[in-house]
């Protein structure tokens, strides 16, 4: 059985950031209530995507906001978030986390 590969990336106005890149099955975003991760998961998954909506806005030429402390902070929640995706979903998952869209 080949392993599954799922992508963890912020997207702008998508609110769930996860999607399916398996070879050999159709290739998008999951969508939250057939993922098969838990409630509590959704959530936690949605609030890092708007929190990435937020750096990209503050990133805008011009705006003087210093922003790094809390982006490396995003960057190591994604890191976590994916490991949970990981245990939920079983030990054939393997999520690949992409930060810049």
């Amino acid at each position: 059985m080949s392993r599954r590969l799922l992508r963890l990336g912020a997207e702008l106005w998508d609110t769930f950031p996860v999607s399916e890149e398996t070879p050999g099955e159709e290739v998008g975003p999951l969508a939250p209530e057939t993922s098969g991760l838990s409630e509590q998961l959704i959530q936690d998954l949605i609030a890092w995507n708007s929190q990435w909506e937020g750096y990209f806005i503050l990133k805008l030429p011009g705006n003087e906001f210093h922003y790094e402390d809390e982006l490396n902070q995003w960057i190591e929640k994604g890191r976590s978030l994916s490991n949970r995706v990981e245990i939920e979903l079983g030990q054939e998952v393997d999520v690949h986390v992409r930060y810049l869209p």
